[in-house]
């Protein structure tokens, strides 16, 4: 690692310094998508544990909205379904894709959870993050010794998930944790001190190592425009596997952004919406339309750090001097830089 002061630490420090608070929502494999979203949506979390229904209600997998996503996006019948509402203003009547079952999303993933134990180096889990895109982990054979006290989190206000916290399985004394890559970025931030000039590296040295960066002709990086319609929106953030695209205006500048927990809101008598322009469909959902995190070329590794903390953000989006975005800094990015 760049930061030869983080190769002490494990995962088990980050959970002792995270804390791991009671998870008080989940879901069994028989609910439909559409009550998924809905929890989700109503406790403002991205993702849930999914428990099996039969005697033993065994943990099976975590479910996130990006995995719900992707599945609505692949169904044969939903363009019909958004342009049946669109022009008739009420639903056809026949059953969606947000009816199917959260097994069959399960089912249908190349990947189940990335399964990690407790004693893993932090070189380790950060490679994991990076190299093999995972945005989250399940931790194991946890040390009964482990604090399970929920430690003060001023920056942080979303809902309990297994992202934020810890499940027992329903019938024994196992626990599965969610440790995501925003945890790990808190960890470093808390250790900053140890970390000296690699804080000092510019966004635009950050960025470089984004594919999307295009300093020449940032019109090439991925975007979605204010007169594109949510539909496209989504099927390009479901193709490109991203969690998020800018949202531009006419002249290429920054408006907002447009996320996948934006289908959160999503219901089978509100689908039509997203025949809409994108902007139209985030109002209809009474979806904040608010400017994102935005940083520029001069900002260090230290500043964009606290600004994903502080506003608790998952991503920044680097800008020229015209406000048109050139690239985005993820987590994934920020935490690939201390390799």
């Amino acid at each position: 690692m760049k930061a030869a002061a983080l190769e002490q630490y494990t995962v088990q420090d980050i959970l002792e310094y995270r804390g791991n608070s009671t998870l008080f929502y989940s879901i069994n494999e028989n609910n439909t998508i559409e009550s998924a979203l809905a929890l989700m949506y109503a406790h403002d979390i991205v993702s849930l544990p999914v428990f099996g229904t039969d005697s033993t209600q065994k943990f099976i997998d975590i479910v996130s909205v990006y995995d719900l996503r992707d599945y609505i996006m692949r169904a044969p019948e939903l363009e019909k379904e958004v342009e049946f509402q669109l022009l008739s203003g009420r639903p056809s009547g026949i059953s969606t894709v947000l009816q199917d079952t959260v097994a069959q999303v399960v089912r249908s993933r190349k990947h189940a959870s990335q399964e990690v134990s407790a004693d893993m180096r932090l070189e380790e889990l950060i490679r994991l993050f990076t190299t093999y895109k995972q945005h989250r982990v399940l931790v194991t054979k946890i040390p009964t010794h482990t604090s399970m006290q929920k430690v003060p989190d001023i920056g942080r206000k979303r809902g309990d998930s297994i992202d934020s916290g810890c499940s027992s399985e329903r019938h024994s004394d196992a626990a599965v944790c969610g440790l995501t890559q925003y945890d790990v970025v808190r960890f470093i931030q808390h250790h900053n001190h140890q970390l000296g000039s690699l804080l000092d590296s510019p966004a635009l040295a950050i960025a470089q190592t984004h594919p999307s960066l295009r300093q020449a002709a940032p019109q090439h990086m991925p975007h979605i425009t204010i007169r594109d319609t949510a539909l496209r929106a989504l099927a390009t953030l479901s193709n490109t596997h991203a969690s998020a695209l800018p949202v531009v205006d006419y002249d290429g500048r920054l408006v907002t952004e447009i996320a996948g927990t934006s289908l959160r809101a999503l219901t089978s008598s509100n689908i039509g919406l997203l025949g809409k322009p994108v902007l139209a469909f985030m109002f209809n959902l009474h979806l904040p339309v608010t400017r994102p995190y935005i940083v520029h070329e001069n900002f260090t590794l230290s500043q964009i750090m606290a600004g994903l903390l502080q506003m608790n953000c998952r991503r920044a989006w680097l800008v020229d001097r015209e406000d048109r975005p050139i690239a985005v800094i993820s987590l994934t990015d920020v935490l690939y830089h201390f390799l």
